[in-house]
Order: C-alpha cells, then structure tokens, then sequence
C-alpha cells in the first residue's frame, strides 16, 4: 500500500523543481510566441494562413510539455516496467507532489485524451489512416471557427481561433485551461527554486 507520508529527500527535489521548470518554461515561451502570431492575424498583419505552421507547432509544443508535466502528477498507470515496487515509487512521487501543488483532481492536465495524444501519436496515426479517406485534406490550417459544409474534413492539425480550440487528428483541445494550470505550476515552480526546495505538502 501506498505512503501517504512519503516526501522526496530534500537534497533530490532541486531535481524535481528544474525538470519541471524545463517543461513549463518551454510551454509558456511557446504560448507567448503563439499570442505575438495571434495578435498579428487580428490586427491583419499577416494573412490568417501566413505564419499557420509556426502557430501550431508553439501550440503542439505547449500540448508536448504539458503532457510531460503531466506526468509527473499522474504516472501512467500501465505500461510502466519494473517491478512492483518500482510502480510504488513513481506513485508515491506523484501523490507527493500533487499535494504539493496542491494539483486538483479535475485538473485539465488529468485529460487522458491529453496524455494520448502525445504518447501514443504514432499508433493513433497509424489506425487513423486505416480508414478511408474521403474528402477534403489539410495538413494544417487556421480558423476562426469550424466550419461544416457538408462534405468530410480530415485535418491533422488546426487552431480555431474564435473559441480557443488546438485540434490534432480530430481530437480537440480547449487550451486557456491547460495553459492556466500550466503557468500556476511554473509560478510555484520559480517559488520552490528560490528556496531550494518544495514545500513540504502539509
């Protein structure tokens, strides 16, 4: 049975803290270089298609690192090698610093279809063109909103930018949530590594 006192020695959660801020820095740069390109689109800068494949890969990069981030609140419950007590360990860890982050239960980075998305993009790709294919193809493309005119869209990736929405082989993504929980975590982040630690969880 799981601790539910178990912490991470202190002198090992410097670790923990740059890890973390690894993949949090990097997705809240990526959604900085996003808004710039938004800003842009609406201020008719550039052509709504002009600058789409930089667009959606700083949102795809924001998805990457906030599936990373994940991870360390919820490790994967299958696949994992090792023994059981190994599986332990990385349990442990995570319900240590999601008390730590005081991370909720609804949180958008519980999302499996998050975490799917990423780790396992090459089977999805891979069962997606097993179907047939009929319709119009777009490798990327970005919208102020879906649009349905009847006949069959398959896009692999797509930014609707109305609602917010980062769409990736038909699964779609509202992100202010997730980049919101993201920049939480990075702002108590910078906070432990200016103590040289995590806090203790209490």
């Amino acid at each position: 049975m799981s601790n539910e006192k178990f912490e991470i020695w202190a002198p090992y959660q410097a670790f923990y803290i740059h890890a973390m801020l690894f993949n949090t820095t990097s997705a809240l740069q990526s959604c900085y270089e996003a808004e710039l390109i938004i800003q842009k689109i609406s201020q008719e800068e550039i052509e709504l298609q002009e600058m789409k494949d930089e667009l959606l890969d700083h949102l795809q990069n924001v998805i990457n690192h906030s599936a990373a981030i994940s991870r360390y609140f919820f490790p994967a419950r299958d696949g994992v090698k090792g023994n059981d007590a190994q599986r332990t360990i990385h349990k442990d860890r995570g319900q240590f610093l999601t008390r730590v982050f005081a991370v909720k239960k609804d949180s958008p980075l519980l999302n499996r279809g998050l975490r799917n998305s990423i780790e396992h993009f090459d089977e999805r790709l891979d069962l997606y063109f097993q179907k047939v294919i009929v319709g119009y193809i777009f490798p990327s493309l970005i919208l102020h909103e879906p649009e349905d005119e009847g006949v069959p869209n398959h896009i692999f990736r797509a930014y609707y930018l109305n609602e917010g929405i980062y769409q990736v082989l038909g699964e779609r993504f509202e992100l202010q949530p997730i980049v919101e929980e993201v920049a939480r975590i990075h702002d108590l982040l910078i906070e432990f590594d200016s103590q040289g630690r995590l806090s203790n969880g209490k």
